[in-house]
């Protein structure tokens, strides 16, 4: 049979490839995180007719010959996947999260234990970040696989514990009066910045602000008590009142109660100095919080367990920072630190394998791969409440559709005109 036509079905088989990459993209436009590829052509296997050789420069001797040779069609060249990242689409989970740079997500089943090589884990990696916690308290995406990052160092992530007592004796208070500047009150070394101006309301709403629980509280007994004028300190005892009623600020005080009350005001203030009312104690069933310390190990997430009680804190809310630490906030409103996701660098993205849902797995040219807490270099920062879109350029898609269905004419009407000269030869006896 003649070359032509050997040709002629090599380019046909080949556009069909190059249709089907095109028609995958298109099917995947909505598809969140996918990429698109790219289907390139390449020669296939020549015939050579004559040989190449080189000059003689002798006398006698003749000059060099290109060598002829004629193909036998086309192949497929590679299929190459372009990893640029796509636009993000809102979310109304604040669960959902994107990578805006080029890391990936650490996904698969349980790993028991800590580890640092990626390459040897056996999990997969992901660009879709549709996460969620599950019955047992662990990070999982929407597939039901495990996602990986860095736990909380054992004794850290320790929310404050307020104040839960309904009556404190606190020992010398700080007002804070700045000309322009909002009011502070200081107890115990705890600040707060208050509207208040009449110093009862200025302790509830110190109270109110560091308890997290102020509609416990609505009404107070505040007695001042042991005022010292020369020193301006005096003892406050703060007793929660069901009623609401508050006591005269000078009960239970020697000397004029006028002169212990305009003591607390900016009487005693002038320019930027403070009503000195010295450094504070207050009651000991305040414990403050643990900030929270990530490993730099890979392992699953799960919600930590609150020391006091011994079971898993109660989160009613999630979020997730740039960084990938993930806050949640409990029953009490108090945030939780839970974990922190790792982002997973590969040298060559190309070199990764694609296989179930949109899981690719470390293949042989994938080259160095690394694991790194978000920082927004390179492997990017992520975006919570954010999904990322297909890649997927229709207008090139489209144009692509075009000249693939233009080349498979073409190489259709060689396979044409091959068969009417092979008829004409079949003719040539009547």
């Amino acid at each position: 049979m003649v070359r032509s036509m050997i040709a002629g079905v090599a380019g046909l088989k080949t556009h069909q490839s190059k249709l089907d990459v095109i028609g995958n993209n298109i099917a995947n436009v909505n598809t969140w995180g996918f990429k698109a590829a790219s289907f390139n052509f390449a020669d296939s296997m020549y015939s050579t007719s004559i040989n190449g050789s080189t000059g003689n420069d002798l006398a006698g001797g003749s000059g060099g010959k290109n060598a002829s040779q004629v193909g036998y069609g086309v192949t497929t060249g590679s299929i190459s996947t372009s990893f640029e990242t796509g636009a993000p689409a809102p979310s109304s989970n604040p669960m959902d999260c994107m990578i805006d740079g080029t890391g990936f997500f650490l996904v698969g089943n349980m790993v028991n234990g800590s580890f640092t090589n990626v390459e040897d884990s056996g999990l997969s990696l992901s660009r879709i970040g549709i996460f969620r916690v599950d019955g047992n308290g662990y990070l999982v995406d929407d597939i039901g696989s495990y996602v990986y990052g860095y736990a909380l160092e054992d004794g850290t992530g320790i929310p404050e514990k307020p104040a839960t007592n309904s009556e404190w004796t606190v020992k010398n208070a700080t007002v804070q009066v700045t000309p322009g500047a909002p009011t502070k009150i200081s107890i115990g070394g705890v600040e707060v910045e208050t509207t208040k101006t009449d110093f009862k309301d200025q302790v509830k709403d110190w109270i109110t602000q560091v308890t997290k629980t102020g509609k416990e509280f609505e009404g107070f007994t505040i007695n001042l008590n042991n005022y010292d004028e020369a020193k301006s300190t005096v003892n406050i005892t703060i007793k929660a009142n069901k009623a609401g009623a508050y006591a005269n600020p000078g009960d239970g005080n020697p000397g004029d109660p006028n002169k212990i009350s305009n003591a607390w005001g900016t009487g005693n203030t002038t320019g930027n100095a403070a009503d000195n009312f010295a450094q504070t104690v207050i009651g000991a069933d305040r414990v403050p919080g643990v900030d929270a310390v990530y490993s730099d190990e890979l392992s699953t997430i799960q919600i930590p367990t609150d020391p006091d009680t011994g079971e898993p804190y109660d989160i009613q809310s999630y979020k997730i920072n740039e960084d990938g630490t993930i806050i949640g906030v409990d029953t009490q409103q108090r945030s939780i630190a839970i974990g922190q996701v790792a982002l997973i660098t590969v040298e060559n993205p190309s070199g990764l394998d694609k296989t179930s849902g949109y899981y690719y797995s470390i293949g042989a040219n994938a080259g160095t791969v690394n694991h790194l807490k978000a920082n927004g270099g390179a492997a990017g920062s992520i975006k919570g409440g954010y999904l990322e879109m297909a890649n997927v350029d229709l207008a090139n898609e489209f144009s692509q559709m075009i000249t693939t269905q233009r080349g498979y004419q073409a190489n259709s009407k060689i396979i044409t005109v091959t068969d009417e000269m092979l008829e004409e030869l079949v003719n040539m006896k009547r």
